[in-house]
Parts: structure tokens; C-alpha cells; sequence
């Protein structure tokens, strides 16, 4: 099996073919996601931690040992995962962390990803938000494949 080279945004956001061979996205298109999905990012980790439970005090900045401490990041890994052909493998290795901590986050960034896109229908085109959204519902309707859901 073949691995491709994974990056963090920082980084891929310079190679325009990589980027949207990795999420099927132009990078405007993304810009103009990220912008909703933050949104919906902050919001979270504001009220919640990661696993759902209610923030007792509020969270004033992202943890230097944050997996995600860009949120251009959490949505490129959800992208990346959801445009398939990249195994949670190799994803969650891609970004320094095991493959159950990968399938959380995956279901979390998901979760908020959706919201954003219900929330904001007009945001990309109705083809790629088909794209996006179809395989998300697809581990809804399956209990064990969305942790929190």
C-alpha cells in the first residue's frame, strides 16, 4: 500500500494540486468553509472539553500540546478523511497521533462540520457539500461509528 504525503495546512496551503487531490477543494472554497466551521470550532471549546463534557471554566487559549492548535488544521484532517483513499492510519499517523484518538476527533470535527454547513447552505456548492455531508450521515445512521452523535 502506498502512502501520500500528508501535511498540515501551513504547509499545503502553497501546493494548490496536492490540496485539492487531498480534500476536493479549491483553496477559496476551503477559505470560505473554514470561516463557518471556526465558528462552530470555537464555539465548542468554549462551552465543552474534547469528550463533551461541560467546560467548568472557560478555555482563554489553545494548549501548546493541542494535536489541533490551528483549526485550518482539524479541517483539513476531516476533509482529507472524508474526500476518502487515505486510511485513519495514516491520517492519524500524519498528524503524530494513534488511530483511536484519529476516530474521535474524526467524529467531533464532523459533528461541527456539519452544523456549519447546515447552519450556512450557500457557503460551497451544493455538489461538494453533497460530497461532504453524504458520508458524514452515512456514520450517523451507524450508532458505533459516531461517538457523541
Amino acid at each position: 500500500m502506498s502512502w501520500i504525503v500528508i501535511q498540515r495546512y501551513e504547509d499545503l496551503q502553497a501546493d494548490e494540486k496536492n490540496f485539492r487531490k487531498l480534500t476536493g477543494l479549491k483553496k477559496d472554497e476551503f477559505s470560505t468553509l473554514y470561516r463557518f466551521f471556526k465558528e462552530e470550532w470555537h464555539s465548542y471549546f468554549a462551552n465543552f472539553t474534547f469528550d463533551g463534557s461541560p467546560r467548568l471554566r472557560r478555555q482563554v487559549f489553545v494548549r501548546k500540546n493541542s494535536i489541533f492548535w490551528d483549526s485550518q488544521d482539524a479541517l483539513l484532517f476531516v476533509l482529507i478523511y472524508l474526500k476518502g483513499g487515505v486510511p485513519q492510519e495514516q491520517l492519524a499517523f500524519s498528524f503524530g497521533i494513534d488511530q483511536p484518538k484519529a476516530s474521535k476527533y474524526l467524529s467531533l470535527i464532523q459533528k461541527l462540520l456539519l452544523q456549519a454547513v447546515e447552519k450556512n447552505p450557500n457557503i460551497i456548492s451544493k455538489r461538494k457539500q453533497k460530497r461532504i455531508i453524504d458520508p458524514i450521515m452515512a456514520r450517523v445512521s451507524d450508532p458505533y461509528t459516531m461517538v457523541g452523535a
